[in-house]
This record gives structure tokens, sequence and C-alpha cells, in this order.
């Protein structure tokens, strides 16, 4: 569907600012061109001032100005007088007027004074005549002693409603060289008005002009530039959110080879890119839960492969057990198993097998069948290890190994026979104390081929318990990096209510201070744990 054209707020912002900066170089020209207007025409008649400053000088007598202050006017005087008037006649000049400062500047005498017959209302002042300094302003009687003290040339610029006018002092020096009067012209600037307001006309009337073909100009290429391709790309991009990654093609409409083309581009190869992510995803999808699927059933066929009965013989009541396995993740490598060997005999099994996920949960496989089948056919776990382990390292191309704990326990004596390949030791109570079963371990299932392992024999009596663990009990790390340890487990078991508590409930107890002491950090190893209960019946 074709887009019907709208201004957005990013071009009328783009548009308004171009006419704002127009309008405001338009005023910076028109001040920066009249300024420098006003410049040149000042110093135009600055120049001639000065020339008619210097032409009048060239008329007197520098030597004889005492005299006439002292004695009056003479026919020296009454010429130079005379040429002066001319001068201002012809030159159009106002005034042209010669003074002798007083030495303290607070009064000056006039030698000459000349005024152009078109000045209205102006009297000629006479020879002689002092006027007082002492009304003017400090910057005034400053460029009167510049003038007298250091020669310099200053001229005064004075502008009103008519036009206003300037007027330029120089020094006059007599035959030594010392500055004994100034003289002084000033000239009218009535045409300036009529020149700045026909310059000011133009000038503005140009800019307004030029501004406005700028605004036009740049509109038209901010629109073709701009505007266009990126009001393409919003609509684009738009589509693109509504219609899962797909585009429309108007992108190729944009030709531009600056940030804009870029960016058009970027949202083409977004969309082939974002359309394969999508498939990709699906694909990936469907693959994490086909997986899932079957580590699900994996999950459920590894618990259903450890003994789940509790208590686990009715017709064996000298046994009271009950343990638990809970992987890190759906499967896991730790497990436990117990079953009887003969009418006599018990055997009971807690490993852990390195690594973790569905490679370890194969290989645990493998190692509770060869140990169950080892145990009908060896007596002592010792000689169940020494089998298992020569077997497990046939083929074990992979490098995993398994820790191990064994026990068999001769049911009508209480004497249990045990070997630990590399495993945590466990807890025993005996004796009304609770202390851990260490011995040397020996080493772990399937690490070396032909390893000899050692049987460790102790008696247990009435209501004796043995708690046997994996490491992922005392080494669940809390959100601080604390370890749970064994000496947390040892003080949780040396409780007085163990001597009450079922072994089920010890397990439940210990798991719940776990979790406890964990709090919400994730669970990195399988956890598994096995309380055995004997209760002799004689």
């Amino acid at each position: 569907m074709k887009r019907k054209f709208q201004i957005s707020a990013l071009s009328a912002k783009l548009i308004i600012g171009a006419v704002f900066f127009g309008l405001f170089m338009c005023v910076i020209n028109s001040f920066v061109s009249y300024h420098e207007f006003k410049t040149q025409v000042e110093s135009l008649y600055k120049n001639v001032t000065k020339q008619f400053a210097e032409t009048a000088v060239s008329y007197v007598d520098p030597e004889r100005i005492p005299y006439w202050l002292k004695d009056g006017s003479d026919g020296l005087w009454d010429s130079t007088n005379q040429r002066l008037n001319e001068l201002t006649e012809t030159a159009e000049v106002a005034f042209i007027y010669l003074t002798v400062l007083s030495s303290d500047y607070k009064s000056r005498t006039y030698v000459f004074d000349t005024v152009n017959s078109l000045v209205i209302d102006s009297k000629v002042i006479p020879l002689g005549f002092v006027q007082s300094l002492e009304h003017k302003t400090p910057d005034y009687i400053e460029n009167l002693r510049l003038i007298m003290e250091e020669g310099k040339v200053q001229s005064y610029f004075s502008y009103s409603k008519k036009g206003g006018h300037v007027t330029t002092s120089i020094p006059v020096r007599n035959y030594m060289g010392k500055t004994v009067a100034i003289m002084s012209v000033v000239k009218p600037m009535e045409e300036i008005r009529e020149y700045k307001t026909n310059y000011l006309r133009s000038m503005i009337f140009a800019a307004l002009a030029f501004t406005a073909l700028f605004i036009v100009l740049y509109t038209l290429s901010l629109f073709a530039g701009i505007i266009r391709p990126l009001m393409l790309i919003i609509d684009e991009t738009s589509h693109f959110a509504e219609h899962h990654g797909e585009l429309t093609g108007l992108l190729k409409k944009i030709k531009n080879r600056d940030e804009l083309g870029l960016l058009a581009k970027s949202v083409e190869k977004m969309s082939v890119d974002m359309n394969k992510y999508i498939s990709d995803l699906t694909a990936a999808t469907a693959e994490r839960e086909r997986i899932g699927a079957e580590l699900n059933v994996a999950t459920k066929i590894q618990a259903e492969m450890l003994p789940r009965t509790f208590p686990p013989y009715k017709n064996c009541p000298e046994i009271e057990l009950y343990a638990s396995m809970s992987p890190a993740k759906e499967v896991g490598g730790d497990f436990y198993d117990f079953f009887m060997v003969d009418e006599d005999h018990f055997a009971l099994v807690v490993a852990d097998v390195s690594g973790k996920g569905v490679p370890a949960a194969l290989f645990m496989v493998v190692a509770k069948t060869l140990l169950k089948d080892a145990a009908f056919t060896f007596k002592t776990p010792a000689e169940i290890f020494a089998h298992v382990n020569n077997t497990l390292c046939e083929n074990n191309a992979s490098g995993l190994f398994v820790t191990c704990w064994m026990a068999i326990l001769e049911i009508s004596t209480g004497k249990m026979t045990f070997a630990n390949a590399g495993h945590t030791p466990p807890l025993i109570y005996k004796d009304r104390n609770i202390s851990f079963l260490k011995t040397q371990p020996d080493l772990m299932l399937a690490a070396m081929e032909g390893m000899p392992y050692e049987n460790h024999e102790i008696t247990l009596g009435s209501c004796d318990r043995i708690f046997v663990y994996t490491d992922g009990v005392t080494e669940a790390t809390n959100s601080e990096e604390q370890l749970y340890g064994e000496e947390r487990l040892l003080k949780r078991l040396q409780l007085d209510t163990t001597k009450v508590l079922s072994p089920k409930e010890i397990i439940d107890f210990v798991r719940a201070d776990i979790d406890e002491f964990v709090g919400g950090a994730p669970q990195f190893d399988d956890i598994t744990m096995l309380e055995m209960l004997y209760k002799p019946t004689k």
C-alpha cells in the first residue's frame, strides 16, 4: 500500500531550523555589511576632511598667531581669513576654525573661524574669543592633548536624524616643529543618510532574496537527500517490526552513498539475518524440545534404575534405610544401590562419576551394573572393586572415573566389611557418638588398571547408623562462595534428634539444611545421600 506523504516531526524541525538559520545569517550579514559600509564612509570623510585641514593650515603663518592674539587683526590676517572662507565655501564644509589651547586645557582662544553660508543660525566667533573647555568630556580633552603633545590627527563623528557631521583636527606647527594651535574642519554628512537608507534597502532585499533561495534549495536538497530516504527507512522498519522481519523492497529506491545509504543496506541485511535467525531459532527450538523430551525420559529411566522401595525388605527388619539422589542437570553421575547378596549379607553402594550430564549418566549405568553383578561373584568389596576397575579401564577413551564406597553387612552378626575407592568418608553413629569413618582411600575406579583395593571392617551394634554421601553435599556453595563443608554436616548430625529420627527424616533434615545454606545459588553438583539404621532382632 502506498504511503501518503506526511511531514514528520524531524523533517519539520530540519526545515524550520533551515529557515531560522537563513534568517539569522541574513541579519548577521546585514549587520556586518552595514558596519563595513559605515567604516568605509567614515574613513572616506576622515581622509577628505584631513586634506581640507592640511590645505587650511597651508594658508596660515604660525609665527604670526601670537601677534594676532596680542595686537589684533592686520592685513595678513584678513587675507588669510578670506582664503579660509573661500575654502569653506568651495569645499562645502560647515566650519573651519583655528584655536590656541591653554596649557591646562581648560580653555581655548579662537584665531580664525569661518562659517559656510548654507549653515543657518551660526555666527562667526571673533578673533581672541576665549571659550571654556571645562564642560567638555574627558575624552574630548584627551583628544586635544594627543593633538597638541603627540601631533596626532583626531576625527570625531557625530550622528543625528539628519545625518550628522565629522570634525577632523590636526596640529599647527611653527618653524621649530612645535605645535602651537589646532586647525579643525567640520564637514556635514547629510548625504550619508540617503546613502545609508539606499544601501540598507538594497542590502536587506538582496539578503532576503538569497535567504529565500537558500531555504528553497536547501529544503529541496534536504527532502531528496535526507527526508525522503529517512521516511522510506522508517516505513520499512515499521513493516519489518509488524511482519516478522519482512521488507517491501522500498529501500532499493535509496541510492545515497552516505550514512543513510549504509543504514538502508544495514536494514536490508538485518532483515536477511533476522529471517535466517528465526529459521535457525525455530529449528533449534524444535531440536531443544526434542532433546528436552528425551532428557525427561532419561531422567525418568535413571530414577527408575535406582532402588526406591523403603524400607527395602519387609522380611529383613534388621535394616532400615532411605536414600535420595538429586542431579544437578536432567541426568546425573551419582548413584546409590543396595541389595541382598544372600540371606545373611546385605550390600550397599554410593558412587560419584566424574563429570555431569549424559556422559556421566551413561558411565554410571555401566558402573552400577558391573558393581552389582560382581557382588554375586566376589565376596568382598575389595575384590569387587578390583574386578570392576579392570573392566572399566578396558574401553575408557573418555577418561571418566568413579569414586565409590561399598559395604557388605553380615546381618546376623553386624560385621560390616567396606572399601573406599577415592570416595568421601561416611559418618557413623556408634556408642552415642557421631564421627567420620575415615580410612586411607584407595584409587578411584577406572583410573588405572590392575590397582589393588583394601577391605576394612567394623561391627555395628543395635541402633548404630551409617550416613554415606557424595561430595555434592559438602561442596554445596552459597552466593558468597562458601562451602557447606564436613564440619557443618557433622554438627547437624550430632544433634540429639538423630537418636529418634528415621533415616528418611535424617536425609530430609540434612537436605533442608543444605537448601537453607545455599539459598538462591544454583546447584553445581549432584547430591546423593544414604542413611542406614541397623536394628538386630536378637
